[in-house]
């Protein structure tokens, strides 16, 4: 079977714009960029309410899970899972000292959760997709809710492999990166349950430094957007994609797309 890609997206939520950023002005475009890049499994991140609901009107052929009901509540990380696979089971839980509850963890700003997913092929391999939103001021926050992944990583059974995608507000080679990743020239070999960075190992890897804009123009050296995959999962492609619609980018965040493929 052919590979499949998957996709991280912080699409900006609406209650922050207005005039030309506005979400009425750039909701068709967000739509027209993961229509164009057609992930398998597309995550989001700021997408809730009525939001979410324009983005289901124009996506369709996905399933969504981890829709917020409340607008306050933190989960606004949807995972919309495409054709490819079948979902046997879904979490959603609190980045947090308490992630069973309704909570905001350590010193972060706003409550944020993790949406998981457990995906099955036709062949019945199976994948678990982490999605997540670090919180933008809490440093210990980040490194925290990275070590709350690793840990689901590390229970996961052997035979599921595993991708973390989301806007995690850190730099590579930040504290919470590490985390995830393991110091950056480190190889964790064929066998390890370590995740890599799809970008350093893809085949291919194109795009910007950066995955975050003003919607006129890119911020350098801002890679805060990150698809992290399982060694049984090989990385074929890795794109930061900057295409513009009507000569604007649709969020203030870059969409990521990597193209896997099972070992």
């Amino acid at each position: 079977m052919s590979g499949f890609a998957v996709l991280t997206y912080n699409i900006r939520h609406r209650a922050l714009d207005d005039g030309p950023n506005a979400w009425a002005n750039r909701r068709e475009a967000v739509a027209e960029t993961i229509r164009a890049l057609s992930p398998a499994v597309l995550a989001l991140q700021e997408s809730t309410g009525t939001q979410q609901a324009d983005v289901e009107r124009a996506l369709p052929a996905y399933e969504y899970h981890g829709v917020a009901d409340d607008p306050g509540s933190g989960e606004h990380n949807p995972i919309g899972v495409g054709r490819r696979f079948s979902t046997v089971g879904t979490d959603t839980e609190w980045l947090s000292e308490t992630p069973a509850e309704r909570s905001t963890g350590w010193d972060a700003a706003y409550p944020r959760v993790l949406t998981t997913v457990r995906l099955e092929d036709e062949r019945g391999r199976r994948l678990a997709v982490y999605n997540a939103h670090f919180d933008h001021r809490g440093p210990r926050a980040r490194e925290q809710s990275a070590r709350l992944i690793r840990r689901r990583i590390d229970a996961l059974p052997v035979e599921t492999e595993a991708v973390v995608l989301g806007d995690l507000n850190c730099r590579p080679g930040s504290a919470p990166y590490r985390v995830l990743s393991g110091t950056e020239g480190d190889d964790p070999g064929p066998t390890s349950r370590s995740l890599r960075d799809a970008r350093r190992v893809a085949d291919t890897a194109d795009g910007p430094d950066t995955t975050v804009t003003d919607f006129e123009a890119l911020d350098p050296g801002r890679v805060l957007d990150h698809v992290f995959v399982t060694p049984g999962l090989a990385v074929e492609t890795h794109r930061i994609d900057d295409r513009t619609v009507g000569g604007r980018f649709p969020s203030d965040h870059l969409p990521v797309v990597a193209g896997l493929m099972f070992q």
